[in-house]
């Protein structure tokens, strides 16, 4: 019997100021090793004004199961590999051992780490996946702890052998803005008397995503741990700045499991407060609320996204109280969050950037090349490459749309088609950017080599692909 090999690969984005893209280190692949390998891309979330990629702690795996099923939902077979088995385990780019089951063409291959050590392996089907695989956390993450991730893929020479693997929670942060407001009756609030608590947090989660947004409500309305700090901050650890909390539908129901409208404002929804130290007088509160004042409503609590808080004005002093605070909204401080879904390449100048999610697997071995598997006798097309251009919330897409250059471009030509214009209409600000999906042409021609050039302002982003008939 034949075994196949999980090479694993994290492909995290490297933020950058310059105009270039980033290079991405494989491991080494045996040249002797000719069968089919399955890739796992796990997406970090993206910020368009300051660069860094996934931490280990984000990208270690401590257990990860490996389940095939049948077309019917069945159950084919299950391997468990543990952490210390694998490769560059926290890195980027990480091989696993080789399994020892023959995966079957068009079956279902479900990925999932770091869950319950003890699932129920026997009896599980498809639709049964979050009552046999618990999460073994309820309450918050902290950074320490491993995370829950989950992906899965259809067994087919179409999909590149590639499983998306996304996380569980959510990434929580909170910083200064680069040139925050302060007025001048409140005194010192900067990175290095301002602490952050987060409240009313979903209690438990699901690690396999199924439609609508779902989670358990804290009905005891369970706070964080004290003392997180502001990125600013010159003593910071990465414990004390990562919150991850399990998703929850928090635009619309509360911590307690009421309904709310995802306008309306309650004490009791998902909140932070800030806690600023003004000894040796007493500390005063406030209170940020996970709300999009450009839609104004309320978010709710994605898995792989990361909720970035930027204080950009202070007005006023803080609540005297800690429950003055959390019962009234945050009307005496402005912010801005941006939510930042995952994507595997990013090109930036500092003010906008363009954003892609590389669809198909790379080729081992290469940098920053696609596979783009076609196969024989086939006419139908397939998406390869989806991309958007991504703006600050400070930089109206109505103003900034007009003199700016957005073309993409083949070389060589005719290899591809684009699906949809939206390089060609005005981006919206985050967090609905536009996308647009790019699509194999058939009959491309076999052992081809091209790029996908992205031209937006100023920015210059490549995408390399070689284009082969799959028989």
């Amino acid at each position: 019997m034949k075994r196949k090999a999980f090479f694993i690969v994290f492909v995290s984005i490297y933020w950058l100021t310059a105009c270039n893209n980033e290079v991405m280190e494989n491991p080494d692949i045996l040249p002797d090793e000719t069968s089919p390998r399955i890739e796992f891309i796990m997406p970090d979330s993206e910020t368009v004004h300051v660069y860094s990629t996934a931490t280990t702690n984000e990208n270690t795996i401590d257990t990860v199961w490996v389940l095939s099923f049948s077309n019917s939902g069945a159950k084919q077979w299950v391997e468990k590999i543990p952490g210390s088995q694998i490769t560059r385990n926290g890195y980027a780019s990480q091989l696993l051992p080789q399994l020892t089951h023959e995966p079957q063409l068009g079956s279902t291959i479900v990925c999932i780490a770091n869950v319950d050590p003890n699932p129920d392996t026997v009896s599980v089907t498809y639709s049964t996946i979050n009552n046999c695989f618990k999460l073994d956390l309820n309450g918050y993450y902290y950074g320490t702890e491993f995370l829950p991730m989950y992906g899965e893929f259809l067994w087919s020479p179409s999909t590149g052998y590639t499983c998306v693997m996304k996380r569980a929670v959510a990434k929580i942060q909170v910083q200064m803005g680069a040139s925050v407001s302060i007025a001048d009756s409140i005194g010192n609030f900067s990175a290095e008397n301002v602490t952050y608590k987060l409240h009313n947090g979903g209690r438990a989660g699901y690690i396999q995503p199924v439609g609508a947004i779902q989670g358990y409500p804290d009905l005891t309305q369970v706070s964080s741990r004290e003392r997180y700090l502001l990125l600013q901050n010159a003593n910071i650890t990465e414990k004390e700045t990562n919150i991850y909390l399990y998703e929850y539908p928090t635009s619309n129901t509360t911590c307690l499991g009421a309904s709310v409208n995802d306008t309306d404002f309650s004490p009791a929804r998902q909140h932070i407060t800030l806690h600023k130290a003004n000894a040796p007088g007493d500390t005063t509160y406030y209170r940020l609320d996970f709300y999009n004042p450009l839609t104004e409503k309320f978010l709710d609590t994605e898995r792989n996204h990361h909720y970035l808080f930027t204080i950009n004005k202070v007005r006023s002093e803080g609540y005297r109280t800690l429950s003055q605070a959390q019962y009234n909204p945050g009307s005496n401080i402005e912010y801005v969050i941006e939510i930042n879904d995952g994507a595997t390449r990013a090109t930036s100048n500092g003010q906008y950037a363009v954003v892609t999610t590389n669809l198909l697997r790379f080729i081992p071995g290469s940098i920053d090349t696609l596979r783009v598997n076609g196969i024989a006798g086939s006419s139908n097309t397939y998406p390869v490459v989806s991309a958007r251009i991504q703006l600050p919330s400070q930089m109206p897409a109505s103003s900034w749309y007009g003199p700016t250059r957005r073309i993409i471009e083949v070389q060589p030509a005719n290899y591809f088609e684009l699906v949809g214009n939206a390089f060609l209409q005005p981006p919206t600000t985050p967090p609905t950017p536009e996308t647009v999906s790019i699509r194999i042409l058939a009959g491309t021609p076999s052992l081809s080599t091209g790029v996908i050039i992205f031209y937006v302002g100023n920015i210059t982003h490549k995408v390399y692909f070689q284009y082969q008939y799959s028989i």
